[in-house]
């Protein structure tokens, strides 16, 4: 018989016994449908358990467990001699298996090589590659808790907490030494003057590349809070309007660190240099106003269209308009409103922030500061805000041009579209009491951003 022959009879026969077991554990009298559907789901994982045994075994035999000659030379220097075989369990959806791998010692380094873990992408953890990415999704999608609980509904898989935390983090782990790595690389065409950026003729040039930067807090259990910031980079052609107040981006990519923003900067370099934002007609730039975010644009990107964002903007007037009049008026948070009939100050701070939002989408930035240049409040907390206010605007006045940029079609507000800081940072990482060790924080953002990321290597990391 032939290799595949064999393989064939043995998958068969353990399949046999596996039907004769099922079929004689069916209680067809007693059964109702929740016990049908969770027998055939059983039988259905060990099934594909027996078809997997044997085909990784087929697998391991026919690349000889690994056994790649008496030595190896290793990637860091040095060569490593062959030395025994050795067995390791693998933990994937079907079930924990054992397998043998040939394995290389490097008596002068006193390091060792197993070259079919490098070949299968196998870690010091149990979990396979394929595992690791299903626990990295939930990983970052909710926390380990109650990703335990849905995985062991959804794939039939009771793994500890503990395991999922370890593997979902050390996932997070690699991708960001990879985000480092990337930044590292393409430093020289930013900072090298014999290197610099490929030259594009403007005929050639086209679409417009977005880049909207924001900074949130994030609860430390050493350092206090500290300052998370998001970048999201996406093609004006990828954003779809959904309704007349929302709009989604189809493609995607997230930028997101825990460290200062020179870090952020080189990373968002990297990102932007893989998207050859060179080839982009124009690159706008939005962020909330904060000076670190047109330090950084302007360092990176000196031709940029610099967009303060409106919906920044609106929130901050929409604030001064309930110090001043005492009103209810929109709130930051949409699930803080509470249902009443409006009140004389609700009217009236809705239409003093109405008015002033008008001005502004007008572009008559002048009206907004005469307006606010008049205003006598007698409470200080109130002349404090106008104040804060008008500095907002004096510093951004030329960020603001809103009638000119909407009449190039250009996005100035990122109020109808996904927000950075609330998708990457806090719908996972805000709960109720949460606090994060500073190293977990780092990977669970490097894994959050690449987890919500449509395009890049990191979100390869995560692809299904």
């Amino acid at each position: 018989m032939t290799n595949r022959e064999l393989l064939i009879e043995s998958i068969m026969s353990e399949m046999r016994r596996e039907v004769e077991s099922f079929v004689a554990n069916i209680t067809a009298e007693t059964d109702v449908l929740d016990d049908v559907e969770n027998a055939a789901r059983e039988f259905a994982q060990r099934s594909g358990g027996v078809v997997f045994e044997a085909h990784i075994k087929a697998c391991l035999e026919a690349q000889r467990y690994g056994h790649v000659g008496d030595t190896v030379e290793l990637s860091g220097g040095g060569t490593a001699y062959f030395e025994r075989y050795e067995e390791r369990w693998v933990l994937c959806h079907l079930g924990r298996y054992r397998i043998k791998r040939a394995y290389y010692w490097d008596p002068r380094g006193r390091s060792g090589a197993i070259p079919l873990d490098e070949r299968w992408d196998l870690d010091e953890r149990e979990p396979s590659p394929s595992l690791r990415k299903s626990i990295g999704m939930l990983s970052a999608e909710i926390p380990f808790a109650r990703g335990r609980k849905l995985m062991k509904q959804m794939a039939l898989l009771d793994l500890p907490e503990k395991r999922l935390q370890e593997s979902g983090e050390a996932l997070g782990e690699r991708i960001q030494e990879q985000n480092r790595v990337e930044a590292r690389a393409a430093l020289p065409m930013l900072r090298d003057p014999n290197v610099g950026i490929p030259e594009v003729l403007p005929s050639a040039r086209s679409g417009t590349l977005y880049i909207q930067m924001d900074g949130g807090r994030l609860n430390t259990t050493t350092e206090g809070w500290r300052e998370p910031k998001v970048a999201t980079l996406y093609w004006g052609d990828d954003v779809a309007e959904v309704s007349k107040d929302r709009r989604v981006i189809l493609e995607k990519e997230y930028v997101a660190v825990l460290g200062d923003a020179d870090e952020l900067a080189e990373r968002l370099w990297a990102a932007a240099c893989r998207w050859e934002w060179w080839k982009a007609a124009r690159v706008v730039v939005l962020g909330d106003g904060a000076p670190w975010i047109w330090n950084r644009a302007s360092d990176l990107f000196p031709d940029a269209t610099q967009i303060l964002d409106l919906f920044h903007v609106e929130e901050h007037i929409w604030e001064t308009a309930r110090q001043l009049y005492g009103g209810a008026g929109k709130q930051k948070d949409k699930g803080a409103a509470v249902s009443k009939k409006s009140t004389a100050k609700d009217r009236k701070t809705a239409a003093w922030a109405k008015a002033r939002i008008a001005e502004l989408k007008a572009g008559d930035i002048d009206a907004v500061v005469r307006n606010l240049a008049r205003l006598r409040p007698s409470r200080e907390e109130a002349r404090e805000s106008v104040a804060t206010l008008s500095g907002y605007l004096g510093e951004n006045r030329s960020r603001m041009n809103y009638a000119k940029h909407e009449a190039d079609g250009l996005t100035v507000g990122s109020g109808s579209i996904e927000s950075g800081i609330k998708n990457v940072v806090n719908q996972r990482m805000k709960g109720c009491g949460m606090r994060w060790a500073v190293d977990r924080a780092e990977s669970m953002l490097n894994l959050r951003a690449a987890y919500l990321s449509d395009v890049g290597p990191a979100a390869e990391c995560l692809a299904a």
